[in-house]
């Protein structure tokens, strides 16, 4: 057994979207949590989705966190293997960010990488590497604000995220400027055509006492086992920012922040 999961308050605060100030920047939905196991809510998704769109579809999941329903999916319903496409933020192709050769989301839960990973389903890893291209520069703020015209509360909501963690980024990393992770795996899957993708083997390291977490990659294809990942190494940083910002317009327009 691992010790408890690590968490990065330093990153995204307490709440999971903390402003500048140290607090939730949103208040509490009011909601609960939708009763029931969230691998069955999955599975079930999964099928019904197949059975209405056509036995060629395959459903795509898209990972921004540790991949531990995703691993429990596929090992209790190995049934979904070929109807399941994973696409996930996360690993380093070298040098990670909670470790020295680990990236948060993996070394969060390595064992449950691994399962993933060598699934059998298409897998497509969007390393640290790559979302370190998509930096919130003052350049973007400006365009933001100004095709965002009005400076709406959404507006104001999403400058103070983007910006939360700039000097951590910048104490710890070195980072002039933060960069935007989640949303590239969210982009690859909308154009995945503004990414150059490499099939490699990625193994995940579980033993090691220096290393637990770190995605290994076979980035000069020198291993004898099958190649299980695209490994995104490149991404046209111009076009991401133009599909975030009409995504940050339509989100404006309906947003009841600003009601």
């Amino acid at each position: 057994m691992r010790p408890l999961p690590i968490l990065c308050p330093e990153i995204h605060g307490d709440s999971g979207l903390d402003g500048p100030e140290g607090r939730a920047l949103l208040p509490s939905g009011g909601k609960l949590a939708q009763p029931g196991k969230a691998v069955l809510h999955m599975y079930s998704y999964i099928m019904e989705a197949f059975r209405q769109g056509g036995r060629l579809q395959k459903v795509r999941v898209i990972c921004t966190g540790a991949l531990t329903n995703v691993a429990l999916l596929v090992s209790l319903y190995p049934e979904v293997i070929p109807r399941l496409e994973v696409v996930l933020m996360g690993g380093a192709m070298g040098i990670g960010n909670t470790g020295p050769v680990m990236e948060f989301n993996i070394q969060t839960d390595p064992e449950a990488a691994k399962i993933v990973f060598e699934c059998g389903a298409p897998v497509v890893m969007l390393p640290v590497e790559l979302t370190h291209t998509a930096l919130v520069t003052p350049d973007i703020l400006n365009r933001i604000s100004a095709e965002l015209a009005d400076n709406t509360p959404f507006l104001q909501l999403i400058k103070q995220l983007l910006l939360y963690f700039a000097d951590s980024y910048r104490t710890v990393f070195k980072f002039d400027h933060p960069p935007l992770h989640d949303p590239c795996a969210v982009a690859y899957v909308i154009a995945p055509e503004l990414f150059k993708v490499e099939l490699m083997r990625v193994d995940v390291e579980t033993l090691s006492e220096l290393s637990a977490g770190q995605t290994v990659c076979d980035v000069w294809h020198q291993s004898s086992k099958p190649k299980n990942v695209g490994v995104a190494q490149r991404m046209d940083v111009t076009r991401f920012w133009d599909l975030m910002i009409n995504a940050l317009k339509a989100a404006n327009a309906v947003s009841p922040l600003n009601k």
